[in-house]
């Protein structure tokens, strides 16, 4: 263990930014296409066709942005530039996403909604990959202030899921009969992300002194020298960084599949829509819980270990979900215990990451750390495309029509979907992450360590 250097404060401070990103993005994640069809017109297949194309620009500018935060330069700091600018244009997506455009002609509707959802998801990924950034820029070396820093994001990230579950259905329920369903979708979103505006700022003054310029000199990190080569080399050649990226993104698709079936669960096999937001908040209440336990006992298993189990515990529990037919009790009970066990990983967050971008620069040389923290956010991209993929298709091939009536085959082979596909893709990551994944966290530390004492020496 080594001595924490980081106050409670500066903790809470660091972690408080990702309740208000999460509030601000969970609208959209969450309700953006019910919005688009249901409250401006859309039709479903335009909605899923905008959505994909969007999603895939998306996925190519998550692989870009962390080469692209190395390489500009503006005058508020490396990192924390993108975030004073990019707050801005995300509260504009917004306005964007749930402008009620249900009176214009179709192209206009979808243009703007496709602005809406690119702006936003495109504006993140900078954010984020620079939000994380600013993380070992403020523990310095210290990889368990680098734990506690991650440990909070995640507490607060489901502080901002429970709120959002439990006040957004019935903010958006009350204001319709003043001014109408798209309306009330937009002043709730809006709401919600006006506090990203302060949480931007609160970061940004908190790095201000850590905040590397670029340039020799700044919070142990040296001037990038990072070349289009080096970005794709920093990906292929760390093995590391590429057994990682194949574990969280087998086990986004799994999870992802799961999500793109819940409504479908409870509408067809349960039989009730209406247990849907009873469930999930449940299982958000549990995973707050579980924020507070399973971070202390990830970090005495150690982060390898801890991904292994967590992995492992949620494929089960997703198997004995093909058990329990349409019993939603049990179905919330067995997402409890595996996202709850999610936990014992999540919460080191984007560390992951950063160990693999240390020890590529202890091994080579080169400063690709960057470039390894923007990976982070690239395998959840990739899951949301694959397991709706998996989902959409899925449901396709077992039959699945709207307003069917539902045989003993059909919930046989829904549930083989819902079920059985994802925990054996969870397992899958399990296993390359158990077999393929090398870095223990004394490596880490030294890694760490030894790259920052280099860099000193070379001052």
């Amino acid at each position: 263990m080594q001595e924490k250097r980081l106050t409670s404060k500066q903790v809470n401070l660091y972690g408080f930014y990702l309740l208000t990103s999460s509030l601000a993005a969970m609208v959209q994640m969450t309700y953006l296409t019910i919005f688009m069809t249901d409250s401006i017109g859309i039709p479903a297949a335009v909605v899923a066709s905008t959505l994909l194309v969007a999603r895939i620009i998306d996925f190519f500018i998550g692989v870009a942005c962390g080469g692209i935060i190395e390489k500009i330069r503006m005058p508020w700091g490396k990192y924390r530039s993108w975030l004073l600018v990019f707050r801005w244009i995300i509260v504009f997506s917004l306005v964007c996403s749930f402008f009620d455009t249900s009176s214009w002609p179709l192209a206009f509707k979808v243009g703007l909604s496709f602005i809406g959802y690119f702006l936003l998801n495109a504006g993140m990924s900078f954010t984020t990959n620079a939000y994380y950034a600013l993380g070992p820029a403020l523990a310095g070396a210290n990889l368990d202030d680098r734990n506690r820093l991650s440990a909070r994001g995640a507490q607060f990230m489901c502080v901002a899921m429970l709120i959002t579950s439990a006040l957004t259905v019935p903010c958006v329920t009350y204001l319709t009969p003043i001014v109408g369903n798209a309306n009330a979708y937009l002043i709730v979103a809006v709401v919600f992300a006006l506090p990203y505006i302060a949480g931007c700022q609160i970061v940004s003054n908190l790095c201000k002194e850590c905040d590397p310029s670029g340039k020799r000199g700044d919070a142990g990190i040296p001037a990038s020298t990072v070349t289009l080569k080096d970005m794709v080399d920093s990906v292929i050649h760390n093995k590391q960084l590429l057994v990682l990226f194949m574990a969280y993104t087998i086990y986004y698709i799994g999870l992802y599949v799961i999500s793109g079936l819940g409504t479908y669960y409870f509408t067809y096999i349960v039989g009730d829509f209406m247990k849907m937001p009873l469930s999930m908040t449940i299982t958000m209440i549990t995973g707050f819980i579980a924020s507070l336990i399973m971070p202390g006992i990830g970090s005495r298993l150690g982060k390898k270990k801890a991904m292994v189990v967590a992995l492992a515990v949620y494929a089960l529990s997703y198997a004995c979900v093909y058990f329990v037919g349409g019993n939603w009790l049990l179905y919330t009970v067995c997402g409890a215990i595996g996202g709850g066990a999610v936990y014992l990983f999540s919460s080191f967050g984007a560390n992951y990451f950063i160990d693999c971008g240390e020890y590529h620069l202890y091994k080579t040389g080169k400063d690709n750390r960057m470039i390894a923290i923007s990976m982070y956010s690239v395998p959840m991209k990739i899951g949301m495309a694959l397991g709706g993929a998996i989902a959409n298709y899925g449901l396709a091939f077992i039959g699945y029509e709207y307003g069917m009536a539902i045989d003993a085959v059909f919930r046989n082979n829904f549930m083989l979907l819902l079920a059985v596909v994802p925990a054996v893709l969870v397992l899958i990551g399990a296993i390359i992450m158990q077999v393929g994944y090398k870095i223990t966290d004394e490596d880490a530390v030294r890694y760490a360590a030894e790259n920052a004492s280099r860099y000193a020496q070379g001052q």
